[in-house]
């Protein structure tokens, strides 16, 4: 029995695997209408976000900007030869951003930007693969001060401090079999608890005219440290309850650096081409050390992640003086190899379709954007500890999602 309650545990460490799985591209409506390629578009106060150097070239003394997106996610299960089927019932995600640019003087500008990087969920309820997940959350939120420095009218600086904040539970049954004195299954809830970091962005915006501009932007791993995490049991048997008790752990979650380049193109006043390409550094994080405090041994899990890339286009066209239209296009590598993926992080491939639509009213503008996410299917097949034996659970899933947003925009000159 000891064994089982030690390999139960060990297969609590897998849950973590979440933290960094999921990139949640929804930092500015205006620029998400473009495919999210804002790395060289320096005309509001989203370039706070995308490439702080670029708020030297914003023409305003203050501006403000605010949004916020709804996630509408759904990915689906299917295992043909044991014919099971299964779909998550997630609740609505709603990441958000907040923008304020002050230009200080002729060479001098300040910002600050605060928006939610990494973050998703997923709910199993009743489903064949319980003992892997049975639901999962991340929460992460960066606040991110920038200062930079215009050396002239074509090239501009900028550093950033961020702090990093962020919240991570799961919850998954023991096993397949263990039920409590109610017949209900055995499972365990891990809760990190507020946990933060600090790390920096560096950046640069070239303008050599009014047509062209170019934008450079990197953004540092933060490692958040879950140091007082909680594991707590429900619906455990009377013959375990001195065994299966609330115990703390800790552990460490690395958020990938990122670096982005990025090129924009006014062929005429009326359109506007942007395209970025992203290199995220997944491989920061190629191992999930779960260290237990109440005796059990820590457990080691190989993730081998891989970095990837991003490249996206996107296009804005302004029908009159007040109205402009937007699209784009991206495609979104997943950082897990085949042998390492799972339900916990259902990271796939994806096609990314997005449009936009814009209303300006001189010194407020509201952006509206809508975002279609379709994720390639991937097969998985996980092998998992049972009551001293090991079985296969595996199957096919398919993810989409529909995520509409809306900002607002205000400027004094």
């Amino acid at each position: 029995m000891r064994k089982l309650l030690l390999t139960s545990m060990m297969m609590l460490s897998l849950s973590l695997t979440f933290a960094g799985g999921y990139r949640v591209a929804l930092q500015g409506q205006r620029m998400l209408g473009m495919a999210h390629a804002g790395l060289s578009v320096f005309e509001n106060p989203e370039t706070a976000f995308f490439n702080p150097a670029g708020i030297s070239f914003l023409k305003d003394k203050f501006a403000i900007s605010f949004g916020a997106s709804g996630i509408l996610s759904n990915i689906k299960f299917q295992n043909e030869l044991y014919n099971w089927k299964a779909q998550t019932d997630n609740p609505l995600g709603t990441p958000f951003y907040l923008y304020a640019t002050y230009q200080a003087d002729d060479h001098v500008s300040v910002g600050l930007a605060i928006y939610t990087p990494f973050g998703s969920s997923a709910v199993w309820n009743q489903w064949q693969g319980s003992q892997v997940v049975r639901s999962i959350s991340m929460k992460v939120i960066y606040v991110q001060p920038s200062m930079a420095y215009k050396f002239s009218d074509m090239f501009s600086v900028s550093a950033s401090l961020i702090m990093a904040y962020g919240n991570i539970s799961y919850s998954k049954d023991i096993n397949r079999y263990l039920t409590g004195d109610n017949g209900e299954k055995t499972y365990a809830a891990l809760e990190s608890g507020w946990i933060n970091n600090a790390g920096y962005a560096l950046s640069l915006a070239f303008r050599p005219s009014d047509k062209v501009s170019m934008g450079l932007n990197y953004r540092s791993k933060i490692v958040l440290n879950a140091k007082h995490g909680l594991a707590k049991f429900h619906n455990v048997p009377t013959i375990l309850s001195d065994r299966l008790t609330t115990t703390a752990f800790s552990a460490k979650l690395p958020m990938p650096a990122e670096l982005g380049i990025g090129i924009s193109v006014k062929p005429n006043d009326k359109l506007l081409l942007a395209f970025d390409y992203n290199y995220t550094f997944w491989s920061a994080y190629q191992k999930l050390q779960i260290d237990f405090k109440n005796g059990l041994p820590s457990s080691v899990n190989d993730k081998n992640w891989k970095n990837t890339n991003t490249f996206r286009l996107g296009a804005e066209y302004h029908v009159t003086d007040n109205i402009a239209v937007r699209a784009g296009y991206y495609y979104d590598g997943s950082p897990i190899p085949q042998e390492r993926f799972s339900p916990e992080t259902p990271s796939m491939d994806s096609n990314n379709y997005t449009f936009g639509l814009g209303y300006n009213m001189n010194k407020l503008s509201i952006d509206f954007s809508i975002l279609y996410h379709q994720a390639k299917e991937r097969t998985d097949y996980t092998w998992v500890n049972g009551e001293g034996s090991a079985y296969r659970f595996g199957g096919t899933y398919v993810m989409n999602a529909i995520i509409p947003g809306i900002g607002v925009t205000y400027k004094i000159n």
